[in-house]
């Protein structure tokens, strides 16, 4: 193997074969015919000197080597197509590059129409994916950074990295509308009752709960959903407590109408958005360019400051 040329046409025939575990599937998954999966599928096994698939019962299953690399694939092919964006010049009007950002919903939703209306003014060709910033990604910083253009999370979880500060917001709790909770209630109030998490313990600890470990209070917790937007659903109608970003929980509490904003009273540092990335990707053209407009979004949420926050007055 080690002395044979590599067809690195190859990659996404072999990921598909991996993940869908049917020469059929796949071959429908890349839009070719099942004859041209097949012989892929026998290159591969020649390149390998393994099967990687093995046929049991009605289905396949992978091979001790195919398991590894059915892992080690998605980053691969991140890594090449990057290979292949990479240009000395980058013209966003011309320009067909898909940049792929990691943020949870609130961020989403915060961020991405102010940053679609930039690129459709300016770069109408550029393609924007959002993925989930799920734990794995988060605790795999910063080697899970390299697949990605970049990542959209509080200060709290990374540190070390290249960054740009997007957003600040302050704290605000959600509880149920017809809560027998006051307009203000006390911290020892909100304690008594069970709380709502957006990270669960066996994933680490968002950085507001860690603040509030470091005094001394720890909360009951009675529901954990990685999805912001979830959040009033498992509030409503129960004595529940959510710790939220202001602007978010105004935002639900408005639209929702089934849960109402009280005061943090804990003593919480804001939370800061960043928009973290790979060093490896400092000094590419594309990358700094994107940097740029999120640098602009950011200076117009601050302009907008007097309108709580809510949105970036778009044209």
């Amino acid at each position: 193997m080690l002395g044979r040329t590599i067809d690195y046409n190859l990659l996404r025939p072999l990921r598909a074969l991996l993940e869908e575990r049917s020469v059929t599937r796949a071959a429908e998954r890349l839009q070719v015919s099942q004859p041209t999966m097949s012989t892929a599928l026998s290159r591969l096994r020649a390149h390998f000197d393994d099967p990687l698939l093995v046929r049991k019962g009605a289905s396949h299953e992978l091979t001790p080597l195919a398991t590894r690399l059915v892992a080690m694939l998605p980053a691969a092919l991140a890594e090449t197509e990057r290979v292949f964006q990479s240009q000395a010049q980058f013209d966003p009007s011309t320009s067909t590059r898909s940049y792929v950002i990691a943020a949870v919903d609130h961020a989403v939703t915060r961020l991405g129409p102010a940053l679609t209306q930039k690129l459709l003014a300016e770069a109408p060709r550029v393609q924007l994916e959002f993925m989930t910033a799920d734990s794995r990604l988060v605790n795999g910083a910063p080697e899970s950074l390299r697949t990605i253009d970049g990542l959209i999370l509080p200060h709290g979880y990374l540190a070390g990295q290249p960054h740009i500060d997007l957003i600040t917001d302050d704290w605000a709790c959600v509880v149920d509308v017809d809560s027998d909770l006051g307009e203000t209630p006390s911290a020892a109030e909100l304690l008594s009752r069970p709380w709502v998490h957006t990270l669960a313990a066996r994933d680490g600890m968002t950085p507001a709960r860690r603040q509030l470990q470091i005094q001394g209070i720890e909360v009951s917790v009675a529901a954990v959903t990685p999805y912001f937007h979830a959040v009033p659903a498992l509030v409503r109608g129960t004595e529940r407590v959510a710790l939220l970003p202001a602007t978010l929980a105004r935002r639900v509490a408005e639209g929702y109408r089934e849960v109402r904003v009280v005061p943090a009273p804990f003593a919480l540092d804001p939370v800061r958005d960043a928009f973290w990335w790979h060093p490896e990707r400092e000094h590419g053209t594309a990358h700094v360019w994107l940097r740029r407009v999120l640098a602009r979004i950011r200076e117009e949420f601050i302009a907008n400051a007097d309108d709580d926050h809510s949105e970036i007055r778009l044209p």
